[in-house]
């Protein structure tokens, strides 16, 4: 066993480091997706009420980042203790909200205890007014589905409402992350906040807590506000449709008729045998032609009928060489940042997390790099207007850019849904199209 300090978490409510990263988290998440919505946020308890943000885990590092740059209260998480052996890393790491949690891997002594240390000091921050944040599935899939719940929320409940039996009333709200592409840079994204889930009730007389019922209701709640495409067996054969309704655009009133079909799809496939292998003769037919068409478009931008291709702002293309242009401050940066992941990330689910952590950083500072050498080389009495007038380019340059690549996005795939439904050549792969989505809502 190695020898390792004990760490024991100071009791904060919110700290100026988080508060100075949020800023530039919501700037890059901002940037790097097209937000669509946030919806259900109205109801999300007021600062200083302790409470326990849950979601869903679809996107590795990147999901805690909608935490931080959209929910009003600080957030705190558990992160792996070896990154705080480094006492640089630990003062930042502190100010973050960070707490250190040990894994078997760390191999350090009287593990359990030394959690046992960490568990309490989370108790004692909700006690104290603060947020923690916790994915219930304990590790990320890409795949839109909600897999079992860990045991870690559950004991996290009934540790504090032992520890301080007033947090018998902790406010615990799911937040449902829907990626349309969660990859690509300028896809669209949309958070959405569920009722807070009651437990008090199901705490039992030994201190424990009743975990196959509050898995249960976290697994409902969740069902309500992101996409859990169900069962597993069937979700090669439905993707693809559930892909067409686009969920990352739909109104709150839309998005409840869509769960209800989710469900109606789950209950069919495991109860009608003849309606599933009907899916499933109609989607090998349509994805065989799919290839054999050389794999155009998306079904996002098929939609389910032709009234449903897109309808971009024809004026937009104009605009994209002055967007080039604007985003001049930042392509340094961005080759940077483009470089810096290719370097170090492998797996294609932690790029984007890698993009934002790197780009968050990296583009403000490119930005103050230009801002203070236009500055110097500026005309005598004119220093302080250029580096500003430079660090607003900067600024305002990205953003342009990014909502002109949102647009480029929708002209692309307005062409492929003319393409698919009104081309001659596509017609065998309309045809295969058309069959497989009333196949599934037959």
């Amino acid at each position: 066993m190695k020898k390792r300090p004990t760490f024991y978490p100071p009791i904060q409510v919110s700290h100026l480091y988080y508060r100075l990263a949020r800023i530039l988290v919501w700037g890059g998440i901002t940037r790097y997706y097209n937000i669509t919505g946030l919806d259900g946020f109205r109801h999300l308890p007021q600062a200083g009420t302790p409470t326990i943000f849950i979601g869903n885990h679809q996107n590795g590092m990147m999901d805690p980042m909608p935490f931080c740059a959209f929910v009003p209260q600080q957030i705190h998480w558990l992160t792996r203790a070896d990154v705080f052996w480094n006492p640089v890393a630990r003062h930042l790491l502190w100010g973050f909200n960070q707490i250190p949690v040990y894994r078997q891997r760390d191999r350090v002594d009287l593990i359990r205890e030394r959690n046992d240390i960490i568990f309490d000091a989370c108790v004692d921050r909700m006690h104290a007014g603060a947020a923690m944040g916790i994915f219930p599935e304990g590790n990320h899939n890409p795949f839109p589905s909600l897999r079992a719940i860990k045991g870690g929320l559950a004991e996290m409940l009934a540790r504090a409402s032992r520890r301080h039996p007033e947090l018998r009333s902790i406010q615990l709200v799911p937040l449902g992350m829907d990626y349309e592409h969660y990859v690509d840079w300028r896809r669209r994204f949309r958070v959405r906040a569920g009722e807070a889930i009651p437990f008090a009730d199901l705490l039992l007389e030994d201190g424990s807590i009743d975990k196959p019922a509050l898995n249960a209701r976290v697994r409902e709640a969740f069902r309500r506000i992101m996409v859990d495409l169900q069962p597993e067996a069937a979700q090669a054969y439905l993707h693809p449709a559930l892909r067409a309704h686009r969920t990352t655009e739909m109104s709150e009133s839309a998005w409840k008729e869509h769960t209800s079909r989710l469900a109606r799809w789950e209950s069919r496939w495991n109860n009608d045998e003849a309606w599933t292998e009907g899916v499933k003769r109609a989607h090998d037919v349509w994805h065989k032609a799919w290839v054999q068409s050389g794999s155009p478009g998306r079904p996002e931008a098929w939609g389910k009928n032709p009234t449903e291709i897109r309808s971009p702002k024809s004026w937009a293309a104009w605009l994209q060489p002055i967007s080039m242009l604007a985003n001049l401050p930042s392509y340094p940066a961005q080759m940077l940042v483009k470089y810096c992941v290719k370097k170090t990330t492998k797996n294609a689910e932690f790029v984007p997390t890698m993009r934002l952590g790197f780009g968050v950083v990296i583009f403000p500072l490119s930005w103050l790099v230009f801002s203070l050498l236009a500055g110097l080389f500026a005309p005598l009495g004119s220093g302080w207007l250029t580096a500003g007038f430079v660090w607003l380019w900067g600024v305002a340059g990205s953003r342009f850019f990014a909502w002109s690549t949102t647009q480029e996005h929708d002209r692309r795939d307005a062409t492929d849904g003319r393409s698919l439904w009104h081309d001659e050549s596509n017609g065998a792969l309309r045809q295969a199209w058309t069959v497989y989505l009333e196949s599934v809502n037959n």
